[in-house]
C-alpha cells in the first residue's frame, strides 16, 4: 500500500469552530505533536499542548489503522488503541485536503462543550525522512 499520504506530519494548528462562528483553541495557542503513517497502512497520533498544567493534563493520542482515499478526499482512523478507552474500535472519518507539504484534517459536526455543533480542524506539515542510521560494533 503505498500512498502520498504516507511518512510523518507535524501538527501545526488544531481549532475548533463552533456554529455561531466562534474559533476556540483547545490546546492554546501553540500545539505540538505528529501523526504518522505506514506504508504498512498503520498510524499514530499524538498532540497536546506546548505547555502543560500539571493539574489539567490534555492530549490525544490513538493508534490503529487507517484507510486513505486521495479521490474523495478522506482518511478513515480505524482506531485500535487511545487514551479515550471510548474511541477503541470506532472508524474516524476525517475530510483531508493534502497539498503539497501540507494536510489539513477536518472531522465531522460533533457536540461541544456547550452542546453546540463544532467543527475541528487540525494542520500539518510534511517532515522530511531521515537517513537511515548505521550502528556498527
Amino acid at each position: 500500500m503505498s500512498s502520498i499520504v504516507e511518512g510523518t506530519w507535524k501538527v501545526l494548528s488544531f481549532e475548533v469552530q463552533k456554529e455561531n462562528g466562534e474559533v476556540v483553541l483547545p490546546f492554546g495557542e501553540k500545539v505540538i505533536g505528529y501523526i504518522n503513517y505506514t506504508p504498512s497502512g498503520h498510524f499514530s497520533i499524538q498532540y497536546m499542548p506546548s505547555k502543560q498544567d500539571a493539574s489539567d493534563l490534555k492530549g490525544v493520542s490513538y493508534f490503529g489503522k487507517y484507510e486513505y482515499n486521495r479521490e474523495k478526499d478522506y482518511i478513515v482512523h480505524h482506531v485500535e488503541g487511545s487514551l479515550f478507552p471510548n474511541s477503541e474500535g470506532l472508524d474516524k472519518i476525517r475530510h483531508a485536503r493534502l497539498r503539497g507539504k501540507s494536510l489539513k484534517l477536518t472531522c465531522p459536526p460533533m457536540n461541544w462543550e456547550d452542546d453546540a455543533k463544532a467543527v475541528a480542524t487540525i494542520n500539518f506539515e510534511k517532515q522530511e525522512e531521515l537517513p537511515p542510521v548505521t550502528v556498527n560494533f
